[in-house]
């Protein structure tokens, strides 16, 4: 059985891949958030607001609310979720929807123009294939049914990366980025920096203590979801039980009658043994040991 690592032990050992070492390194240096975003999408990207990780967004108190891993815009305007994604790639194409949706009425003013919208894009980096067809990338973006040649140009794209095709990647820079994310040796200048701006925050004391406390928290909820789950699975099979001892006892009750009826039968001398068989729906041999008094 293999040894469970301490809370110290666990955040000494975390990579970039980690949500929240990742989100802290892109916040806190807007220069790698900008570059990393170059890279992804191969654009030019003049300058970048603040980065802000785990951005919510919520349109009203019934709804749904989000949280974006590192939410960004830059100089015109445009968006960008970038979402580390480490397992559970179940339904991430109805979570880029509705981010998309999020993000747009974060982007637009009352009062404004459809046409204030920017471009939005939502990136999902993951260390799997969400689509399981074995491509490095998945870019998606609305197009004509009749003619895959017309777009539909409304600025909305939804990319999802599978860092174990690294290998399979256009570029030498994403192909060393990936490479990284999934624990791999990479020489390259911007992983190298990236490598370092890990290990800056796991030396950060503060930032250590947060993830611990986050870690603990998530453990007690997950403890407790455990048990209420289990206590709801004991209630469910006592209950079935209860269900199997009551038609157990139902039939025993029934069998009882019916083997009465058989004997009152045979005792009044009302048929044959075939005849009281057919009436009470007891085998021959049955009906036989009761009328010779055999158990």
């Amino acid at each position: 059985m293999e040894k469970e690592l301490t809370p110290l032990e666990k955040w000494n050992s975390l990579t970039l891949a980690n949500n929240f070492i990742f989100c802290k390194v892109l916040e806190e240096n807007p220069d790698v958030c900008k570059e990393l975003l170059e890279m992804l999408l191969d654009i030019k990207i003049d300058r970048i607001e603040q980065p802000k990780s785990e951005q919510t967004f919520k349109t009203d108190f019934d709804s749904r609310g989000i949280r974006l891993d590192v939410y960004v815009k830059d100089g015109t305007g445009r968006c960008f979720d970038i979402e580390i994604q480490t397992s559970n790639y179940m339904r991430l194409e109805k979570r880029a929807r509705y981010y998309q949706g999020l993000m747009d009425v974060d982007s637009i003013q009352f009062g404004q123009e459809y046409s204030a919208l920017k471009d939005s894009y939502v990136i999902f980096l993951c260390l799997g294939d969400a689509f399981g067809y074995k491509l490095p990338v998945y870019t998606f973006r609305y197009r004509a049914e009749e003619d895959k040649n017309i777009l539909m140009n409304d600025g909305t794209v939804n990319i999802f990366f599978n860092a174990t095709m690294y290998d399979k990647m256009q570029s030498e820079n994403l192909r060393s980025f990936f490479k990284y994310l999934c624990g791999k040796n990479s020489d390259d200048n911007f992983t190298d920096r990236l490598s370092a701006l890990v290990e800056r925050v796991k030396m950060n004391a503060q930032w250590r203590h947060r993830y611990m406390t986050i870690e603990q928290e998530i453990k007690l909820q997950v403890e407790a979801r455990t048990k209420e789950r289990l206590n709801e699975l004991a209630k469910d099979i006592a209950k079935d039980m209860a269900q199997d001892i009551a038609k157990d006892m139902a039939q025993d009750i029934a069998n009882e009658k019916t083997i009465e009826t058989a004997k009152k039968m045979i005792a009044a001398n009302l048929g044959t043994v075939e005849q009281i068989a057919s009436v009470t729906g007891l085998s021959l041999e049955q009906i036989t040991k009761l009328k010779t008094g055999e158990n």
